[in-house]
C-alpha cells in the first residue's frame, strides 16, 4: 500500500504515531524542510520527500501511485485534496478542503447546515462597524488558520499575545487596545489582504472572532475518525484551560482548581486527559454523532481523522462548539506512547481500541521564579513530555504556565486508570518538580 503523509517540519510530532503505525507500508512522508535530527521518527517513512513550498508539481515527479493521503495540519488540506484528484482518490474535495481548513468559513457552514443552535456568532472584520454584531458581549479574538501554538499575526507573541487568542470584554474593549497601540487602521488593512506566510502553506490568514462562551466545567471533545463516510468515536477528552491573571497554588490539587476568574484575557490549555464513553453523558455522546456525522455527510468526505469539536456547557446550559480539528493531534501520539503504540495502529485499520493506560498531558504549575539549581530529576523524568523544553539552570519560570508555552515547556504525561488516579498522580509529580527547584 501506498502512503502518503504530509507534514511541516515543525509539526512532524503530530505524524509520528501514523508514520510508526504505516511503518510496513511503502510510506513516503512529505515536508518543507529535513527533519531535525533528533525526531528519529520520521525515518520510519521508506522514502523522504523534501518539498520546500509544498508544490503540488513538484510532489507528483516524485511520488508515482498513491492509495491514501494523510496530512496532520489543516493548513495542508487543499493539498492533499488536489493529490487525492490527481491520484484518483475520492475524498476530500476542493470545497472540503476550504471548510475544513478555515475556521471562519467552518463556522458559516455550520450554520447553513443545520448546526447554528451549536455555533457562536463569528465573523472575521474588515471593518471596524462590521462587530457590531456582537453587540456588547464578550468576544474572542484568534487566527482562522492555525493552532494556539502558532501565531500569525505581525509582533504577536505566543506567550504573551496582543491580539490572537484574547478574550474581550466587548467590541469597545477590542477597538480601545487598537487605539492605545496605535493600529487601528493597520489591523482592518492587514484583516482585509490577509497575510501570507510560508508556514502556513501561504493560506491566507486573517484575525476573527467569535461571541465568547466560557465553560463552567472541562469541555469534552470526541476523538474518532471516519471509516466509509461513516463516524466512529473511539474516546473524549476533557480539557481544563488556566486564564492569564488566576493565581494557582502548586501545591494545591489541580482537579479542584479548574474554575478561573472572569475577568482575564488570555486562556491557555492546561490539561487534557481521557475519559470513556461510559463517562460522558448519552446526550452529548448522540449530540457529537449527530454534529460530525452531519459535516461528514454534507462534505461527502470518505476517510478522515478528527479531534472535536470542544463542546463548551455554558452556565445557561447551552452546548456550544469550537473548532473541529480534522486531523490527530499530539494528545493521541502521547496516548499511543503510552499504550505501547497500538492507539494509531488500531485507528488507520479502523479496529475497535483498548486504553489499557489512561493519560493526562498537563503543564507543571511551579512557582514563577529563577532557577537557582535543580535537585535529581530522576524520579520525576519519566513524567516529562518529550518535547520539554526550559527545564534548567538559570531559566525564568514564567507566571503564567500552560501546555503550548514555546519557551518554559515543562509537561507532564501522567497515566492512570481513571480521572481521579490520574490527578491524584498529576499532583504528586507536581509537588516533586516543585521540590526539585531552589529559586534565586
Amino acid at each position: 500500500m501506498n502512503i502518503v503523509i504530509i507534514s511541516h517540519e515543525r509539526s512532524l510530532n503530530k505524524a509520528e504515531g501514523l508514520l510508526r503505525a504505516y511503518k510496513n507500508a511503502n510510506t513516503y512522508l512529505v515536508t518543507d524542510s529535513p527533519p531535525n535530527k533528533n525526531k528519529l521518527y520520521a525515518y520510519d517513512a521508506r522514502h523522504i520527500i523534501i518539498s520546500k513550498y509544498l508544490d503540488v508539481v513538484d510532489i507528483t515527479k516524485q511520488i508515482p501511485k498513491v492509495d491514501k493521503i494523510l496530512c496532520v495540519s489543516e493548513n495542508l488540506l487543499p493539498l492533499q485534496s488536489q493529490l487525492e484528484s490527481y491520484y484518483g482518490i475520492n475524498n476530500i474535495s476542493p470545497f472540503a478542503a476550504e471548510v475544513l481548513s478555515n475556521k471562519q468559513k467552518f463556522d458559516d457552514f455550520l450554520r447553513e447546515i443545520g448546526l447554528s443552535q451549536y455555533t457562536p456568532v463569528s465573523i472575521t472584520p474588515r471593518n471596524h462597524s462590521s462587530l457590531s454584531a456582537f453587540k456588547n458581549k464578550q468576544i474572542f479574538s484568534k487566527p482562522d488558520i492555525g493552532t494556539g501554538s502558532n501565531v500569525f499575526y505581525p509582533g504577536d507573541d505566543n506567550n504573551a499575545p496582543s491580539i490572537e487568542y484574547r478574550r474581550w470584554n466587548n467590541r469597545h474593549h477590542f477597538l480601545k487596545h487598537l487605539k492605545d497601540k496605535g493600529s487601528h487602521n493597520d489591523f482592518f488593512d492587514l484583516n482585509r489582504n490577509g497575510i501570507h506566510l510560508q508556514k502556513f502553506n501561504y493560506k491566507t490568514c486573517r484575525i476573527m472572532f467569535q461571541e465568547y462562551h466560557w465553560s463552567y466545567s472541562p469541555t469534552l471533545c470526541p476523538m474518532g475518525y471516519v471509516k466509509d463516510g461513516k463516524v466512529v468515536i473511539e474516546f473524549f477528552v476533557k480539557n481544563s484551560k488556566i486564564k492569564y491573571g488566576d493565581i494557582v497554588d502548586p501545591n494545591s490539587d489541580p482537579i479542584e482548581s479548574h474554575s478561573v476568574s472572569e475577568t482575564s484575557d488570555i486562556t491557555r490549555e492546561r490539561a487534557v486527559w481521557v475519559v470513556g464513553k461510559e463517562e460522558v453523558a448519552q446526550e452529548l455522546q448522540d449530540l457529537s454523532y449527530k454534529y460530525i456525522q452531519t459535516i461528514v455527510d454534507s462534505l461527502k468526505i470518505k476517510d478522515l481523522f478528527f479531534a472535536g469539536p470542544d463542546f463548551h456547557q455554558t452556565l445557561d446550559g447551552k452546548i456550544i462548539g469550537i473548532d473541529f480539528n480534522p486531523r490527530p493531534g499530539q494528545f493521541i501520539n502521547i496516548l499511543d506512547s503510552v499504550n505501547n503504540n497500538e492507539i494509531i495502529t488500531n485507528f488507520v485499520n479502523q479496529e475497535p481500541i483498548t486504553i489499557k493506560n489512561k493519560l493526562l498531558w498537563g503543564c507543571a504549575l511551579l512557582r514563577p521564579g529563577k532557577i537557582k539549581s535543580l535537585g535529581n530529576l530522576d524520579i520525576i523524568e519519566p513524567y516529562f513530555n518529550a518535547q520539554n523544553v526550559g527545564l534548567e539552570v538559570d531559566a525564568k519560570i514564567p507566571e503564567w504556565q500552560n501546555l503550548q508555552n514555546k519557551q518554559f515547556n515543562v509537561n507532564f504525561d501522567i497515566t492512570g486508570e481513571n480521572e481521579t488516579e490520574l490527578f491524584k498522580n498529576y499532583s504528586e509529580a507536581n509537588k516533586i518538580l516543585q521540590n526539585c527547584i531552589t529559586y534565586y
